[in-house]
């Protein structure tokens, strides 16, 4: 109860100095009165809207953090620095869920295994000799990592499965 009467207190008070305020400016300026008036009418719908806020805020059920105060600290949370295996197992996640997330994250690295791979054991340089690194690589693997390869043209079209994406590291471990 105490906390009512602090708000409706101070409504008051504001209330008060506001009609206060408007009542000089009214008698001041005469020619404003209705502009005066409608400026009153909304600054006291306003005070009154704040204690109406204030007074029924604390009513409700005592809840938990709401959906998006998780997801903020789901979003905030910071993963083990120390190996990139979990943000590798998460690119391959979202890789099946998106075609433009493989296009973009995994992609590069896959390409970057590939042209070491054929670099170091057959000297063959991966955006040089085509011909030579879709021999070396394999089919599944090369239609990934090939050079000249273009962005999915429905960025929100789901990804290959699981299985393709298991089938084209095994292809590039056997090179």
């Amino acid at each position: 109860m105490s906390s009512m009467s602090w708000i409706v207190r101070r409504a008051l008070k504001l209330g008060l100095v506001f009609s206060a305020a408007i009542g000089f400016a009214a008698f001041a300026f005469s020619g404003l009165r209705d502009a005066l008036l409608e400026a009153y009418l909304l600054g006291i719908g306003g005070v009154l809207l704040l204690a109406f806020v204030r007074t029924t805020s604390g009513k409700g059920p005592a809840t938990g953090a709401s959906d998006f105060d998780r997801a903020v600290a789901d979003m905030s949370r910071r993963y083990p620095s120390d190996s990139g295996e979990l943000s590798l197992v998460h690119d391959v996640q979202q890789s099946v869920a998106g075609t433009f997330h493989l296009h973009t994250r995994l992609r590069p690295i896959l390409r970057e295994i590939a042209a070491h791979r054929v670099s170091m054991r057959f000297g063959v340089d991966l955006d040089r000799d085509h011909e030579r690194a879709r021999e070396l690589i394999g089919r599944d693997a090369w239609e990934l990592v090939r050079p000249e390869r273009p962005p999915p043209g429905d960025r929100l079209a789901p990804g290959p499965p699981a299985s393709h994406l298991s089938k084209v590291v095994e292809e590039l471990e056997r090179i």
